[in-house]
């Protein structure tokens, strides 16, 4: 458009003479002058516009380099933030202890499954080591409702979801997976626990270890809990599985209700009694897969040689056998012959968490006394939460008497 206006000056003055011809070349020169300052001064612009592109790719390379993909237990690739911030836990302790191990609880806003409406910090390790989960949002669980407000309230980034075999198939679940992927477009990790496969699966739990180090980074420290579990379990499976058949005692695994001496009784590879014969090939007194409430003649009929209390016991502590109420089962050899442990609080319903290595020691001395009488459980359990979690004794100990396990320093077991 300048080049128009710079013809069109010379044009109307064409043919009135030299003056007028020789000033119109003048403002003809100054405007072709004007004309070409212009046009570089666009070309510079022009040249300049190239910079927004470059910015836009590293925009999108930001954006790409923001997220990443993991393969959850479900088999299903998850795309989740590089670096999550915000988590939300559906949980009954394995997540919680995990990250808590891994060094990133402070980055869970929210939780479900853990805290109820009277809960304080002294009632569960989990609480007691990650005790601001009391003042987060919750979210319900599973097993009953999900609080789906509070959860697009707490702006998760990740929200992961312990499973387990109370919960897989849960229509609550399965809602529950359903909306937070589809309606709130959330990035879903489900961590599996061992009980949700058929047969039971060791080797998930220590996978759930590793996806958590995957997912936040830590690889390193996952490793490092998974090879100190481990190190545990290949040292019970190497002094008891030469023990010969007739020289196993039968063992109950039971959970005391404080009703006509009747006790929920966990079978063979289930609930607390997973993985006993697979790796501290104990003789379970109940050889179904599943749990069952049973009389006092059932129990009787079992007559078992030694009898572990589970966590959902109505006291956890060995002691209890010997109160009135109980005088019924005192005939037992277990009774008879003090054969009687406790696993205290460290499951939640067979879901081990970080205990798995506790729970099978305990039930490997609990059978096999004489095959570690150079360990005493109660001071292993300091020294592997001290390593675990970062703790000094005092803390340690303080873990070990809200998971009602002191009876161990009180029975030099």
């Amino acid at each position: 458009m300048l080049y128009f206006f710079a013809a069109s000056c010379v044009l109307k003055h064409k043919g009135n003479g030299d003056e007028r011809m020789d000033c119109t070349m003048k403002k003809t020169k100054r405007a072709v002058s004007l004309v070409l300052a212009l046009c570089l001064c666009l070309t510079f612009v022009a040249c300049g516009s190239a910079t927004p592109p470059a910015q836009e790719e590293s925009v999108s390379e930001v954006t790409d380099s923001a997220t990443r993909t993991v393969t959850d237990m479900r088999g299903k690739t998850v795309t989740i933030p590089a670096d999550p911030q915000r988590v939300a836990i559906f949980d009954k302790g394995f997540v919680t202890q995990t990250m808590t191990a891994l060094g990133v609880s402070d980055r869970i806003v929210a939780s479900g499954g853990l805290v109820q409406a009277t809960s304080m910090a002294e009632e569960r390790d989990s609480l007691t080591l990650c005790p601001q989960l009391l003042d987060l949002p919750q979210l319900g669980y599973p097993t009953d409702a999900v609080d789906f407000e509070a959860l697009a309230a707490a702006k998760p980034d990740l929200v992961i979801l312990r499973n387990s075999e109370y919960i897989k198939d849960s229509d609550v679940t399965a809602q529950a997976i359903q909306r937070i992927e589809e309606e709130f477009h959330i990035p879903l990790v489900v961590v599996n626990g061992p009980g949700v496969y058929n047969p039971v699966s060791l080797e998930a739990q220590y996978e759930g270890v590793e996806l958590l180090g995957q997912v936040f980074g830590q690889e390193e420290k996952a490793k490092a809990i998974v090879d100190q579990m481990k190190k545990t379990l290949d040292l019970i499976d190497e002094r008891t599985r030469d023990i010969p058949d007739e020289e196993k005692p039968a063992v109950m695994y039971i959970g005391l209700t404080n009703k006509d001496a009747v006790g929920n009784v966990w079978g063979q590879d289930f609930g607390d009694a997973k993985f006993s014969t697979e790796v501290a090939h104990i003789r379970n007194a109940y050889t179904e897969h599943g749990s069952e409430k049973m009389s006092a003649e059932q129990i009787l009929a079992l007559n078992p040689d030694v009898m572990i209390l589970c966590t959902n016991s109505v006291r956890p502590h060995p002691d209890i056998l010997k109160q009135p109420e109980y005088a019924v089962l005192s005939s037992l050899p277990a009774v008879q012959n003090d054969r009687v442990t406790s696993l205290g609080l460290l499951t939640w319903w067979g879901d081990f968490r970080l205990e798995l290595p506790t729970v099978l020691l305990i039930a490997a001395k609990s059978a096999y006394p004489e095959q570690f009488s150079d360990i005493q459980v109660g001071r292993w359990l300091n020294e592997y939460h001290s390593q675990l979690y970062g703790l000094d004794e005092e803390q340690a100990q303080h873990l070990k008497e809200v998971q009602q396990l002191d009876w161990m320093d009180e029975a030099d077991f």
